[in-house]
């Protein structure tokens, strides 16, 4: 189980809390503070969240028994706390709520328990957190795009192979190493995943990856799994995101889970997503089968937002 904690120690005149005898500042700081919990638990209800009383004092927890929900919320506080343009004004507003009453307190403590670790986060709330901009809507330029269609020419200088479907040809980017493994699907019909990147003139496509044999079902599992994604707003993409990945790891489908997450590793995929992915696989880090995946997701978040862990 994990959850975070806040500790009321001493009011604003160096008391001890006491619940049955506080001062009617301490009562209903320790009433809005508890309100601020109860709007990110409803704002969160696609994750299993829940608030916890410590019987006899006043200790307010948010606590989650399922592996990785409580690591969104953390994230998501970290995010608020640096500033970050993917933050949400909903918890910059609730945290500004416990902010502003942790300053009625000359003792207090916030801390995020999880994996048998006590970690203080009360740095993170030695400053008002600032809402972003109602005009910004971060830009989401990760598109994916499912192609089923007759491989007709591979090579050239720059690697490349072409793609007929529907009697329209799609040339699609790629390594020498990619190039020869789609070889041998040449002039048959195969399912492919690849990046878009639009451009001045023009759309480039970059093979991301080919679903034949077992794999086969995947196409068209994912192909309306992406689309929706783009459409999602708000918190939607991290619970759309975090749903369809615990659903590979419950039905212990980790060829599933390592196609899934091969389509993330674009240098255009969203922080959010990425950071997602981390938090819902925790537990595979070390699995043989996903490690190498999940590194690659790690370097990836790195290189956008600064050190991961």
């Amino acid at each position: 189980m994990e959850s975070i904690e806040i500790i009321l120690k001493k009011d604003s005149e160096g008391n001890d809390i006491q619940l049955n005898m506080m001062s009617l500042s301490a009562s209903k700081s320790l009433r809005e503070i508890l309100d601020a919990l109860i709007k990110i638990v409803e704002f969160e209800k696609d994750l299993n969240l829940k608030i916890g009383l410590e019987k006899g004092s006043a200790v307010q927890k948010l606590i989650s028994d399922e592996a990785g929900h409580l690591g969104i919320v953390y994230n998501k506080i970290l995010d608020a706390s640096k500033g970050e343009a993917t933050r949400e004004n909903l918890y910059v507003n609730q945290l500004n709520v416990i902010y502003r009453n942790f300053k009625k307190f000359t003792d207090y403590g916030i801390y995020y328990n999880h994996d048998s670790k006590k970690e203080d986060i009360k740095p993170l709330f030695q400053r008002k957190f600032k809402n972003t901009r109602s005009r910004a809507n971060i830009d989401n330029n990760f598109n994916v795009k499912f192609f089923k269609g007759i491989l007709d020419l591979n090579g050239g200088k720059k690697p490349n192979f072409h793609i007929t479907v529907n009697d329209l040809s799609y040339t699609i980017q790629c390594s020498k190493l990619e190039a020869k493994k789609v070889n041998s699907f040449l002039y048959q019909e195969i399912n492919i995943s690849a990046w878009i990147k639009e451009k001045k003139h023009n759309i480039e496509y970059n093979f991301c990856d080919i679903y034949a044999g077992d794999s086969e079902q995947y196409f068209d599992e994912l192909k309306p799994f992406f689309k929706d994604l783009k459409n999602k707003k708000g918190t939607e993409p991290f619970h759309f995101i975090s749903q369809k990945l615990e659903s590979y790891y419950k039905q212990k489908n980790y060829a599933g889970a390592k196609k899934f997450i091969r389509i993330f590793i674009n240098s255009f995929s969203l922080p959010t997503y990425l950071r997602t992915i981390l938090v819902v696989s925790k537990a595979f880090k070390e699995d043989e089968y996903l490690k190498e995946s999940l590194l690659e997701v790690e370097k990836l978040l790195s290189t956008k937002i600064g050190k991961v862990y």
